[in-house]
């Protein structure tokens, strides 16, 4: 283990991931929920996965959700024309935005923001025009977004709540928004794929409360990242008859439908009073656990009420790029975590860093532990 801080210049998800195995790191990098950390959670509450009876005869999840949407947002859905299942997250928001553009369109993305929804944009002939969310917490600067839209601008993709951030639309936010697009031919693409990951202190709300925004909108959501099945991927896209058409022409051109045998189980979790809010008490236990932790250390957790992603300022740590910082607790203190840099366009340095807190617990207590004592 010879490695220096500072040898890799550029810093890649391959090489980053080559440097935590070298020097036996705790991985923290992933971005989707570690199954042995949700699952350790659940064998010492309830046992989900035995959760519910045995499938029916006649499956048909298509009418489960429906039934769900109706019962949380007190909004019927079509099961037969307004619901399309999806083998994944991205590949649901790619079909909404290949449904939505051509050439010469532009699609305002907010960073920070996973790689792949730049390539999407891109794959479907449109531009990107990125837009920050303003630190330091990270919320959407309307009056930016009044100054991107322009004729071309048919098409704004928004995560809520934010892989990344943990921020989630608010209901002032919904109303922005709604005032912006009025008498414009724009679309929404709305990721609530960890709508249920929300603590007790999340003061989020739904675009399934806005009928107007609803007409316009594709509203894309996770039955697998929200019981942590990541074997299991499938997600389901939202939308009126007149936007799903298309949207179900493009997915049967490239795909197949994703195996729906696990899908009643996944919506009848999310159904449960009490199992459904497992995994948001769990995430909420820990990201306490994480501020209580790293409180007097050099380290700035920021705010979030969702998700399982939580972001750290290090201002107080060091004054050298993210990258460096991350190259430097995996050499020093064998921490594995993200620099932020890799989720803008520019790959601009913003001086914070992301980790996951799904780990199982002594090895999350263990990595807080090592990053506190710095």
């Amino acid at each position: 283990m010879t490695q220096k801080v500072g040898e890799i210049t550029a810093l890649s998800e391959y090489s980053l991931q080559k440097l935590i195995r070298e020097y036996r790191a705790i991985d923290m990098t992933s971005l989707t929920p570690n199954e042995k950390g949700f699952q350790e959670f659940f064998d010492s509450n309830v046992d989900i996965y035995n959760f519910g009876r045995d499938f029916l005869e006649n499956i048909n999840p298509y009418q489960k959700l429906s039934n769900y949407i109706l019962k949380k947002y007190f909004r019927a859905v079509n099961s037969e024309t307004e619901i399309t299942f999806v083998g994944g997250v991205n590949l649901a928001v790619f079909l909404a935005i290949a449904s939505s553009v051509k050439d010469g369109d532009s699609v305002i993305v907010f960073e920070p923001f996973t790689s792949n929804l730049k390539t999407a944009v891109e794959l479907c002939g449109a531009r990107p025009v990125y837009i920050p969310l303003r630190a330091p917490d990270f919320r959407i600067d309307w009056c930016e977004v009044q100054r991107a839209i322009n004729a071309t601008t048919k098409l704004m993709v928004i995560s809520t709540p934010h892989l990344l951030t943990g921020q989630t639309l608010t209901a002032e936010d919904f109303e922005e928004l709604q005032r912006l697009i009025n008498g414009t031919k724009i679309k929404l693409v709305l990721n609530e794929a960890m709508a249920e990951l929300g603590y007790s202190t999340f003061e989020g709300t739904s675009v399934n409360f806005y009928p107007r925004l609803c007409q316009v909108t594709y509203r894309i959501g996770s039955l697998s990242i929200p019981v942590a099945l990541n074997d299991s991927e499938i997600a389901y896209c939202i939308a009126p008859e007149q936007l799903m058409g298309a949207y179900k022409n493009i997915h049967s051109a490239i795909t197949s439908n994703p195996n729906l045998n696990r899908a009643e189980n996944f919506i009848d979790i999310l159904s449960a009073e009490i199992e459904g809010h497992m995994i948001a008490d769990f995430l909420e236990e820990n990201f306490k656990f994480l501020l209580e932790t790293l409180k007097d250390s050099k380290f700035q957790p920021v705010k979030q009420s969702a998700g399982y992603m939580v972001m750290l300022g290090y201002k107080n740590y060091a004054d050298i790029r993210d990258v460096e910082v991350v190259e430097k607790l995996i050499v020093e203190k064998s921490v594995g975590l993200l620099p932020l840099s890799w989720f803008y366009h520019d790959r601009q340095c913003h001086r914070y860093l992301a980790m996951n807190i799904t780990l199982p617990r002594d090895e999350f207590k263990e990595a807080l532990s090592r990053l506190a004592s710095l």
